[in-house]
């Protein structure tokens, strides 16, 4: 049985900023299956961030497997149909999964014939059933039906799932196994961006906005696509999983010290949405640094205490500031912290010794001219604090399930144009949701504000390895904004 897992390569600057993420839900799959099938199972992970699509064709017409799952982000989603085409023609199974293919399995599956199936939110045991299911011989719509999380098509219907499954307490999940992964080109990437032999990891699923739900193992499909559309959320965030769940900080230490010292790993991307703020055990390596997520808000003397207990002296905050406008942070779904907050917070950080990894946004609904004028006075001023090392902007991406989505669909035009589509272009839509919801703004506008920041930064910055980076552009864009991406440790 060979199973092939394809993250295929991004065609805009939406996830590709700089190589250091590993395709791990691809790797978690892998790893459950591996597990329940052993020696019965050979799998093979192709990462589009390390290779190309044209890569991807050739490996994928050699390896001839017998299934093929990808998992696509909205600015990979031609690549991932067409391998997936591909892989059809040759007589494989294909099979999608990930967070954008869960917000758009029905049209999918109506639109992409030589799709088969598509897995909705947590894949490990879906993926699990289909594989065994195939071993036994079944065929057609029988190797998916009934299986919790999977949708599919038979000759007369789109089938959604019943029922879906999670795993409430991650740790019944195994630890992801590394080895299934490229690791020495990965590192070779790594190095040559100067991280260092670093490494990706998750040590939760969902986000603090969704913390009130208490996660269980079943729900009623219904349920739990009303759950998930009822949780607040920030107005630009396609996630759909219901929640928040953390590993053991016990799993987590484990985790990381053999990466450590079975893999000489000495940078670690915690990619969970939000820092475990709850433990403060020492993992107890003191010769590596830790980037984590944390939200504005939770910038405070105890916290970062706290963290640095728990993670050592060599801490990078990433931080989604998004903008220093109160009131357009509190319609993205932000809390409402000014410019003074944030410098304050700043300044903390510097007498810690921590790094700050800053994020923004710009034409978010309602922002206007001043609005914008406003973020980028801040962020021309957070160049001049050495702690800030990387400063990240974008366009705002509108992804599909995400609150900015739903309310561009209401304008009964949008709906016309978009309401099928299950190929997005996001340039367009971004332009369209700027007409009704920021109609001071273009997106031309928007990449000259950029440009404009950048440039000014590079000049008073000429020998600082500081991070001018972009996403949610496509090439030509990218051209004309001329971003800085080298990492500074």
């Amino acid at each position: 049985m060979k199973v092939l897992l394809i993250y295929p390569e991004v065609q805009s600057s939406v996830t590709n900023t700089a190589t250091y993420s590993l395709p791990l839900g691809l790797g978690a799959i892998a790893t459950y299956c591996h597990q329940i099938f052993g020696n019965e199972m050979e799998v093979k992970i192709l990462d589009g961030s390390m290779m190309v699509h044209h890569e991807q064709e050739m490996v994928l017409k050699e390896y001839q497997p017998d299934i093929v799952g990808f998992s696509p982000t909205i600015a990979s989603m031609g690549n991932a149909y067409s391998l997936a085409k591909q892989a059809k023609e040759a007589g494989a199974l294909v099979v999608f999964g990930g967070v954008n293919a869960t917000n758009l399995w029905h049209l999918m599956l109506a639109n992409r014939p030589f799709i088969d199936a598509v897995i909705l939110f947590e894949g490990e045991e879906a993926m699990v059933e289909i594989l065994r299911r195939w071993r036994a011989g079944f065929n057609g719509e029988k190797i998916f039906s009934n299986i919790a999380n999977v949708a599919y098509r038979t000759h007369e219907a789109i089938v959604g799932p019943s029922k879906i499954r999670v795993f409430a307490n991650l740790d019944e999940l195994p630890d992801i196994d590394y080895s299934l992964f490229d690791l020495p080109h990965y590192f070779e990437q790594t190095e040559a961006r100067g991280f260092g032999r670093a490494m990706s990891y998750y040590a939760g699923k969902g986000c603090t906005k969704r913390s009130c739900c208490r996660v269980v193992n079943e729900y009623a499909a219904a349920d739990y696509s009303q759950q998930v559309q009822a949780m607040k959320t920030c107005s630009f965030c396609g996630r759909n999983e219901l929640g928040f769940r953390t590993l053991s900080a016990d799993r987590e230490t484990a985790l990381l010290r053999r990466l450590h010292d079975e893999q000489g790993v000495h940078g670690f991307f915690n990619i969970q949405d939000t820092v475990n703020l709850n433990c403060e055990d020492p993992i107890g390596i003191e010769d590596s640094w830790f980037r984590v997520f944390i939200g504005a808000e939770s910038i405070t003397p105890p916290n970062i205490q706290r963290l640095k207990r728990r993670y050592g002296q060599h801490l990078i905050f990433q931080t989604g500031i998004e903008s220093a406008d109160p009131r357009i942070r509190r319609m993205m779904g932000k809390k409402e912290i000014d410019e003074a907050d944030i410098f304050t917070k700043v300044e903390l950080l510097a007498r810690d010794n921590i790094q700050l990894h800053a994020s923004f946004i710009f034409g978010g609904c309602g922002e206007t001219i001043t609005s914008m004028t406003t973020t980028s006075r801040m962020i021309r001023r957070l160049a001049d604090y050495p702690n800030v090392t990387w400063i990240l902007i974008s366009p705002q991406i509108i992804l599909p399930g995400s609150p900015d989505h739903y309310k561009l669909l209401e304008k009964e035009a949008m709906q016309d144009k978009w309401g099928n589509k299950d190929l997005i272009d996001i340039t367009e839509i971004n332009q369209d949701f700027l007409r009704f919801f920021a109609p001071e703004l273009t997106r031309r506008k928007i990449l000259e504000t950029i440009g404009s920041i950048f440039a000014d930064i590079r000049a008073k910055t000429p020998d600082r390895r500081l991070v001018l980076d972009i996403k949610g552009v496509v090439p030509e864009e990218e051209k004309t904004i001329a971003p800085r991406r080298y990492y500074c440790g």
